[in-house]
């Protein structure tokens, strides 16, 4: 009989540390979503592959999905595929734009259109070089440990800080299609983690 009762109290004892670190995660979560919410995406002009310079401020008016990456980041090359297949699935919504932002040193400039031209990396890519005077300091500004992803809604502002990245199957389909709705990355997990099945449909692809 003593046995199982210190069997019982250990069982309740895990269960209710396992709840508060869930509990703890939750809250972690919501808290890196919602990180510089609602904030403008600053105004840039960088240069794409074809050494046109494109001015971020171009694209107001769509939902924006923005990843900053390098070309030697591991984690980043193995997003590849990932963000062509995710890109595929939205391929038909022309309100919805895929932003690469490549943030290296000038000289690897060569490299980053040899990668993009040889992976057939879709979206737009744009060049950001890190040792050169820059208005905006983008690694500051958004505490970039690469990859960074963001969800910019119509007006430019920022939704979703360190959004889903594309291997996240499911949950970066229905992120991206609630950003459509102006609906932030912090209620669209909300909503998720409350309702798992609304991510089943994307799952396959």
């Amino acid at each position: 009989m003593k046995s199982f009762v210190v069997i019982l109290i250990l069982t309740i004892v895990s269960s209710s540390c396992f709840c508060q670190k869930q509990h703890r995660r939750y809250d972690s979560l919501i808290a890196v979503y919602s990180y510089l919410y609602n904030q403008p995406f600053p105004e840039l002009e960088l240069e794409d592959t074809s050494g046109a310079l494109i001015k971020i401020s171009s694209f107001t008016g769509k939902t924006v999905y923005v990843d900053f990456w390098f070309t030697t980041c591991p984690p980043c090359l193995h997003e590849v595929p990932y963000s062509k297949a995710l890109q595929e699935y939205f391929k038909k919504d022309t309100n919805i734009v895929f932003v690469s932002i490549c943030i290296e040193e000038i000289n690897r400039k060569p490299d980053w259109k040899k990668m993009i031209q040889e992976q057939e990396m879709q979206g737009v890519h744009l060049f950001y070089a890190r040792n050169r005077p820059q208005k905006i300091n983008l690694l500051r500004r958004y505490e970039i440990a690469f990859p960074t992803y963001l969800l910019l809604n119509k007006e430019m502002r920022v939704i979703g800080y360190n959004a889903p990245r594309p291997s996240e199957k499911g949950w970066v389909h229905y992120a991206i299609e609630q950003a459509t709705k102006n609906i932030s990355l912090v209620e669209a997990f909300k909503f998720s983690n409350k309702n798992p099945k609304v991510l089943e449909g994307f799952k396959s692809f």
